[in-house]
């Protein structure tokens, strides 16, 4: 069956990597989800409060309960879940980084994100990813002290002009001067010189700070500033 091949693949890294090796960041299984035929999953490895992998087993990761068992030809991890295949919406709450993200597309007065980005319809998607930091540069920019400041519509626009719809779209195809057509209707351009960045419709520039992080639905990117559409 091709699925469980699948989530059986999301339980291998190539190379022989110890608890000693790893680091909180992403790595990649060598699983492969239905966005995408080239670029495997990622995973989000949280070394902060010993091994946790996607968010642990209450976002359909797992923790290390065992390691380092060591074999002639590799090391195994014992964890306590099966490591499902991540979707856009498991990495971000898997990420400490995206924690303002997510509080943000989970709002009571939003649309259901949480459904569409966890969904295949309309997928694959590609998001663009602002940071908690992003999060708090924009709040001193508009005047706001949180996320409670941001009105509906605004909030709504947005996030939605972070997601590009039907498309995985990679880091490799991503061209200097591309017109990005994003969900919320406004484009923003793509500036690759002297590292990736995006410019939004008002002019402001965020820096695409991590690339590819791919999930069974579509792919993240990173910034280190909120974009803005015509508000």
């Amino acid at each position: 069956m091709p699925v469980l091949k699948e989530i059986l693949l999301n339980h291998v890294v190539s190379g022989k990597v110890t608890s000693g090796q790893l680091t909180t960041g992403y790595v990649k299984t060598l699983a492969k989800g239905s966005a995408s035929d080239s670029n495997t999953l990622s995973m989000f490895v949280n070394t902060t409060s010993g091994v946790v992998l996607n968010g642990g087993v209450s976002n359909a990761g797992a923790t290390v309960t065992i390691a380092d068992v060591m074999a002639s030809n590799g090391v195994v991890h014992v964890v306590d879940g099966v490591i499902g295949l991540p979707t856009i919406v498991n990495h971000a709450i898997a990420n400490p980084n995206f924690s303002a993200l997510v509080q943000a597309l989970t709002r009571a007065d939003q649309p259901d994100f949480v459904g569409i980005l966890s969904g295949t319809a309309s997928s694959p998607f590609t998001v663009f990813a602002p940071t908690n930091d992003a999060f708090s540069s924009l709040f001193t920019e508009v005047g706001a002290t949180s996320l409670n400041d941001i009105s509906q519509s605004t909030l709504e626009k947005t996030l939605k002009y972070h997601v590009v719809a039907g498309a995985n779209v990679l880091a490799a195809s991503l061209t200097n001067g591309m017109s990005v057509t994003t969900f919320e209707g406004d484009p923003f351009t793509v500036n690759l010189t002297s590292g990736a960045k995006i410019t939004d419709v008002n002019g402001r520039v965020s820096n695409i700070i991590a690339t590819d992080v791919q999930a069974s639905n579509g792919v993240v990117h990173v910034l280190d500033k909120v974009l803005l559409p015509n508000l």
